[in-house]
């Protein structure tokens, strides 16, 4: 079937541009942020980066956080070749309705900070990740009561900041009059200092102290080293926690890792629940793929999913970037999704193959066990430290060049000591099915088909 859409001419005005844009993501069912995306302006197109004007930086945030990818891939799609979005703060905004009846700019309701694709409901559980969403969904049935402060900390993309969306999304569900503040800690940190600067810390206090019910807070690491703002950030804290107001925050490590960080808040950090996501397994992976999909409408064969999650395997950001770039090229084409159409879509985020090492071996062993590369080349002989090194040791054997000197080397034993290493994980794969799994979740992360 012929493409949906014609390519724009790159010589198009960005207003015509913008309108294609927005027109092509209504045909693809993405109703409610073409309502927000509508706010912004087309101010220019130059040199492969499209420029959009924004009210504040807030909104620019949230667009940036949310719907950048979305909008790069429509627009490349249109114009022919890769597409980039700019932002610029402009004092008046000049909104874009394709196909429908001028809309006044007082008709559209400025989004709040929360996501609302963001839910409970949207969010795929399993057992990395089962506590964290537990904790958080009783923090928003008993905002305040429950884990305060609750602390979630986990790698890049697992689905901490979805979290912190679900807790303000039940709550508003619950209560529309509740007072909730959702920001970074960097946004905090710029926020503190243009107060101090434009004499505005009355009203600053009053915004997060007085008039904010639940305090949301993403990335909480970034505060570490930065001493004037974590002890605004301190008395906050005690201000909101000695009235019963749910605080919860989330960061890549937890807070004894911090660099930085001030004793007092890493104190207070540990006062409620400090809980971690960790990486999703295959089977979770293909979940999250089916769930996105049956809610964004788009019909994803079994096959398709098992190929985005054989590759995408660290990341649930990536994984739903990988989704919906493959639903707006199917959308804009019509092409059927297959394993060879989504291999040519996802190209440029599939990782290509490459010779593995032992080096990365190490580190992949040493990231499922919960353990460092350290521990794996050490002498200590804990049960899990020394299972750990055998499946590293056969892993190395089975999936490199590398002889058993030379594998030894890399682990600091002799070449005995690997091969028995080997050949007891050899005879655990034959007779233990946990072993066996293990082995197989930590080869797929290894890119390994």
């Amino acid at each position: 079937m012929a493409a949906i859409v014609e390519k724009a001419e790159v010589s198009h005005s960005p207003q015509m541009l913008w309108e294609s844009a927005l027109s092509s993501l209504r045909r693809q069912g993405v109703t409610y942020p073409v309502t927000q995306l509508m706010q912004l302006s087309p101010l220019a197109m130059s040199n492969g980066t499209f420029v959009l004007g924004v009210g504040d930086r807030f909104f620019r945030d949230w667009v940036d956080e949310n719907y950048r990818e979305l909008m790069e891939d429509t627009l490349s799609l249109i114009v022919g070749a890769t597409t980039k979005i700019g932002f610029e703060i402009v004092e008046q905004v000049t909104h874009v309705a394709p196909a429908l009846p001028a809309v006044s700019v007082n008709s559209i309701r400025r989004p709040t900070r929360l996501n609302d694709r963001f839910t409970f409901e949207t969010y795929v559980v399993a057992d990395s990740n089962q506590l964290p969403a537990a904790a958080a969904h009783a923090v928003a049935d008993n905002p305040g009561r429950s884990y305060n402060p609750l602390f979630i900390y986990g790698g890049t993309g697992l689905g901490k900041t979805h979290l912190l969306h679900a807790v303000g999304n039940r709550i508003l569900a619950k209560d529309p009059q509740a007072r909730i503040v959702y920001l970074s800690s960097e946004e905090f940190t710029n926020q503190f200092i243009e107060s101090v600067r434009d004499h505005r810390m009355t009203e600053f206090r009053k915004k997060f102290r007085e008039e904010c019910d639940v305090l949301l807070i993403d990335d909480i690491q970034f505060l570490g080293k930065k001493q004037e703002t974590q002890n605004e950030f301190f008395y906050t804290f005690n201000a909101l926690h000695q009235i019963a107001k749910a605080i919860v925050l989330t960061s890549d490590t937890v807070p004894s890792d911090i660099p930085g960080l001030e004793e007092r808040l890493r104190s207070r950090f540990t006062m409620g629940l400090i809980t971690d996501v960790q990486e999703p397994n295959f089977e979770m992976r293909v979940a999250i793929l089916n769930k996105k999909a049956t809610a964004d409408g788009f019909e994803l064969p079994d096959k398709v999913a098992n190929f985005i999650a054989r590759h995408v395997q660290k990341n649930v950001r990536e994984l739903e970037g990988a989704l919906i770039k493959l639903s707006a090229v199917h959308s804009l084409t019509r092409q059927e999704v297959t394993e060879d159409f989504a291999a040519q879509v996802l190209k440029d985020i599939i990782p290509s193959q490459r010779p593995l090492d032992m080096e990365q071996i190490q580190r992949e062993v040493a990231r499922f066990y919960r353990l460092s590369v350290e521990d794996l080349k050490g002498d200590r002989r804990l049960k899990h430290i020394a299972h750990a090194r055998q499946v590293a040791m056969y892993l190395s054997r089975h999936l490199t060049k590398a002889s058993l000197p030379e594998i030894g080397q890399k682990f600091g034993k002799d070449h005995s000591t690997v091969l028995s290493s080997v050949r007891k994980v050899e005879h655990q794969r034959e007779t233990d099915e946990a072993i066996k799994r293990e082995l197989a979740e930590i080869t797929v992360k290894l890119g390994v088909m």
